[in-house]
């Protein structure tokens, strides 16, 4: 493939640059304008502490987000998630350096054009301080030196490869237990391919693996000394018997269809059914080496098909995101296919996608940020942003409640979701308990034992003030209403009945 085509007056490298940098620019803007999402507040506040793991995912992003709070003495938002946006940038350049190694620097400049046209990787993974950015990261990073030693220079330097490869699989699974589909994929292409079939029999793949496992090591240590609980949490997610929910399996399916942007995602999946029944003799996309297309396919498939499948028996609310990393294959071989033909309508389709999703993202960001909506479409609807809104009315409440200036007394919270909101207006200033029965990696952070008798500040969402009083009165010895309140944008009441108690002598 000509590395001379070019786009508009770049080069693809120039492209992909720019590319890159102007979309970190946006997502920077969005990332200061936007409040905390549900995760991240309530992933701010699992970080407030040092564990060796947590709860709900591995500990990489977590560490991340404790180590900048701890050394700058801030948790300002875009500070936070100054990390993870270089991290997306970074993810978008070896997008585009594996599709230049395995096809041309076209198809790379298309691939890395096609992950910043869906909406997924452009707004959740590529701006919020999540464990996704890190994961995809590494996960690129593990694809990239696989791809030396299948078909490059690695097969002459095997320790090394594999060595490096074991290193940032540790590093994938450090940041999300999603790198088991990465390590499951690379071993049936090796099983499958056989030309791969001898790394079965050699030392350095196993190295690989030790390594990595040795890199994972603090999540087992953790689980070990905490019952097994992330693995038991994140299994029993999967696992969960129940009857069939068809239409749960049908929500998955279209869920992620709209998070991946359905004219990109339907495109991919159809190249990627392609290149699962190519052969190892011959590459589905045209131009790709061989055997490449199915390397992509089966790594790319399990994750999908898996996630995907889980939801006909399991609840999986609104977790349309597990699938990206096998969506991130596909939309790589897409590139190459998209380069091979690179005709107007090609073109017309890649950019209109990248367009569209400006043009989607921009008004979502800035009604975020300003609540211009309600003004143009005024009316008592229920606005689906009210999730980025800061709990500023409970900061004021806290600092009228004197909390922050009295002595052994503390905040609460009645589960993980309020709890991470009420985290950040308290801000590591004293202690924040999450009671109830899912208080998830909080309960980690609050020993009970030690802050008994202390007085407390307890918020909870709910409309019923007398069954609130009650659950918080078992745990006090009096518990009394100070007020309710609405958390608000410009004046209007995007979330109402946010109740503050004042509770006296805490009593585990």
């Amino acid at each position: 493939m000509s590395e001379t085509r070019r786009i508009g007056p770049l080069t693809p490298v120039q492209a992909t640059l720019a590319l890159i940098i102007v979309t970190l620019v946006l997502r920077t803007i969005g990332a200061w304008a936007v409040g905390w999402g549900t995760g991240e507040a309530y992933y701010l506040a699992s970080a407030r502490q040092f564990h060796l793991s947590y709860y709900d995912q591995p500990p990489l992003f977590l560490w991340m987000i404790w180590g900048i709070v701890t050394a700058t003495g801030s948790d300002a938002i875009l500070l936070v998630r100054l990390p993870f946006l270089l991290m997306f940038a970074g993810s978008t350049w070896l997008v585009f350096d594996i599709m230049r190694r395995l096809h041309s620097p076209l198809a790379g400049f298309y691939a890395a054009l096609i992950v910043n046209a869906c909406v997924l990787f452009s707004l959740s993974i590529g701006s919020w301080a999540q464990p996704d950015a890190p994961m995809l990261l590494f996960w690129l990073a593990t694809v990239r030196v696989l791809i030396e030693i299948f078909f490059g220079a690695g097969r002459e330097r095997p320790y090394f490869y594999w060595g490096l490869a074991g290193l940032f699989l540790g590093l994938t699974f450090l940041s999300k237990y999603h790198a088991l589909f990465l390590v499951l994929g690379t071993g049936l292409y090796i099983l499958v391919d056989p030309a791969q079939r001898h790394w079965l029999l050699h030392k350095a793949p196993w190295l690989a693996l030790v390594i990595a496992l040795a890199i994972f090591s603090p999540v087992i240590i953790w689980n070990a000394q905490n019952q097994w609980a992330s693995f038991g949490f994140q299994g029993g997610r999967a696992l969960a018997e129940s009857d069939l929910r068809w239409g749960g399996l049908i929500r998955m399916i279209i869920g992620q269809l709209v998070y991946m942007v359905p004219w990109l995602a339907i495109p991919a999946l159809y190249i990627g059914v392609r290149a699962l029944f190519a052969g190892l003799e011959r590459s589905a996309i045209a131009g790709v080496a061989p055997g490449v297309a199915v390397l992509f396919a089966y790594i790319a498939w399990p994750p999908i098909l898996f996630f995907t499948i889980v939801a006909l028996w399991s609840d999986t609310q609104f977790h349309f995101h597990w699938q990206a990393p096998g969506y991130i294959m596909l939309f790589m071989l897409m590139g190459a296919w998209a380069a091979n033909r690179n005709g107007r309508a090609i073109k017309a389709w890649l950019w209109g996608s990248a367009a569209v999703t400006l043009v989607i993202l921009a008004p979502l960001v800035s009604h975020c940020a300003t609540g211009w909506a309600r003004q143009v479409f005024p009316g008592d609807w229920e606005d689906p942003t009210y999730s980025q809104l800061p709990w500023t009315e409970v900061g004021a409440a806290l600092v009228e409640a004197g909390v922050f200036t009295g002595e052994n007394q503390f905040v609460a919270g009645m589960n993980w979701i309020d709890c991470g909101y009420i985290d950040t207006q308290v801000g590591g200033r004293v202690p924040l308990a999450c009671f109830g029965s899912d208080p998830r990696n909080l309960h980690y952070n609050f020993d009970p034992a030690t802050h008994a008798g202390w007085d407390a500040i307890v918020v909870v969402q709910t409309g019923n003030i007398e069954r609130a009083a009650e659950r918080i009165g078992r745990q006090f010895d009096a518990v009394t209403h100070l007020e309710t309140l609405d958390i608000t944008r410009n004046g209007y009441p995007e979330l109402r009945n946010i109740q503050v108690f004042e509770a006296t002598s805490f009593q585990p």
